[in-house]
């Protein structure tokens, strides 16, 4: 295993506390409530109450108004997809992949926080690992040292294999973060995701490095492609590059070259702007 990687498990461990409790949690915890209501007790009717609360059968018994109260159905099941294919090697300053591997170190401490089940699919061109949703600080240790140590068998990217085997595995409404460069080469994917997510709440996590938009190789040099291994020379790499913009979703768009904290926020606050709307 690579030093920076020691060091990512060492920083993750020692660090997640107040920073995410500050910064992340409050956000986290509204923009993923419950997704139902569980019913609790009856109380007298306030002015104020909703009408449509009112339980009949219990202010007729009581010859005076009662109202039905709920709480909310707390757990979430949330699952962490993610990339480990070729491509996220790449980077300029530092590796998309110790970007996807801090995105989803973030997501798995504020699921613990918030006491929710959380699995993780580790995935390339094929499911490479599935670890089942359990929750507790331990498991979460557990899970992030075998995302940082794991060392997958393929090279290649194929999201839609990921998504088929979610779609089988998952029974229960789950949020779904798909952590990827989404450098995949069979854009079916897009059509996979639009179904999973009629069941599922999908959030793609875009990650980038810079030189892939920005792409400024002048006269004849040697790439190296990531995934399939080929060595080959070129003179007509276009000056902007070609990268997937994921504009029928709405995505967290991440780069090498800048903290995660800010976009992660946003997405957060704007997520909760439309649930208030919404409602």
């Amino acid at each position: 295993m690579e030093s920076g990687e020691l060091g990512l498990i060492k920083k993750i461990r020692l660090q997640p506390g107040k920073k995410i409790n500050t910064l992340f949690m409050g956000e986290y915890h509204s923009a993923f409530k419950g997704h139902g209501l569980s019913f609790d007790a009856v109380r007298e009717y306030q002015y104020g109450d909703d009408v449509r609360s009112i339980d009949w059968n219990v202010s007729a018994r009581m010859r005076n108004l009662y109202v039905k109260e709920y709480i909310e159905e707390r757990e979430l099941s949330v699952v962490l997809m993610i990339d480990l294919s070729g491509s996220t090697e790449f980077g300029s300053g530092r590796r998309k992949r110790d970007l996807v591997l801090e995105v989803a170190a973030l997501f798995l401490n504020l699921a613990q926080i918030n006491n929710d089940r959380v699995s993780a699919c580790i995935f390339t061109d094929r499911v490479e690992r599935f670890i089942r949703a359990k929750k507790g600080r331990k498991f979460v240790l557990k899970v992030l040292d075998e995302i940082v140590k794991f060392t997958p068998s393929g090279r290649e990217t194929h999201i839609a294999a990921a998504i088929d085997f979610i779609q089988r595995v998952m029974k229960k409404r789950s949020i779904i973060f798909i952590i990827s460069d989404f450098l995949d080469p069979d854009d079916g994917f897009i059509l996979k995701m639009k179904l999973l997510a009629r069941k599922h709440d999908i959030i793609p996590i875009q990650v980038s490095d810079p030189l892939e938009k920005e792409v400024r190789f002048f006269g004849l040099t040697e790439f190296v492609d990531l995934e399939t291994g080929k060595v080959f020379l070129s003179d007509a790499i276009p000056e902007k590059g070609n990268f997937p913009v994921l504009t029928e979703f709405n995505a967290i768009s991440l780069s090498t070259a800048e903290p995660i904290d800010i976009p992660i926020l946003k997405y957060f606050e704007k997520r909760n702007r439309t649930r208030i709307t919404r409602s």
